[in-house]
């Protein structure tokens, strides 16, 4: 299994490389109104507030959208942005991380990006999501800008922690139950 993550990582960041950017990893707030009308509540004038499952708290005040994941385990879309950071670090210096490290964080990132496509809204096909996640990696590899010589470098170490078991357990937990894939709260 942690072969066939590995492998198909390389093969999706591979494929289609030349192409433009492709949207990222985006919630339509519009469209989520849109859809959950029938659910939406009107505390007062101009604040729509909506409770979704997971649970999930949107709330929209004029244009100003706020969605707080209350699951208990965190927000799905603040775990995927943390897998981008451990990927990102590691495809910038694969030669510092054992093959099951490389391994393990490459089949994280593939089930955070899988979550979000499916979870989102309007939901990913899987093209969509892949074109994101190259899309998102190398915009984070481009903010990084890691020296490999530097071991000690905070994605570097984030990295090979994503990897060990705890952290491994920990994601399962947050992509275990659907949801909209919000940011907040991320610490």
């Amino acid at each position: 299994m942690s072969r066939l993550c590995a492998a198909s990582l390389a093969v999706v960041l591979v494929a289609g490389s030349a192409r433009a950017e492709a949207p990222g990893f985006a919630i339509d707030y519009d469209l989520l109104f849109e859809r959950e009308a029938g659910a939406v509540q009107h505390p007062s004038p101009g604040v729509e507030h909506l409770e979704l499952p997971g649970p999930v708290i949107v709330e929209r005040r004029g244009g100003r959208v706020r969605a707080t994941d209350q699951s208990g385990w965190g927000p799905a879309g603040c775990a995927l942005d943390r897998l981008v950071t451990a990927a990102a670090a590691v495809l910038s210096c694969p030669d510092l991380f054992s093959e099951a490290q490389r391994d393990r964080v490459a089949g994280q990132l593939l089930r955070g990006v899988a979550f979000f496509a499916a979870n989102t809204v309007p939901a990913m096909d899987e093209a969509q999501a892949h074109r994101a996640m190259r899309a998102a990696l190398a915009r984070e590899r481009a903010t990084l800008a890691l020296s490999c010589a530097s071991r000690d470098a905070a994605p570097l170490a984030f990295a090979a922690h994503i990897a060990e078991d705890p952290s491994l357990r920990r994601f399962g937990r947050i992509f275990e139950t659907p949801r909209l894939p919000v940011t907040a709260p991320c610490h």
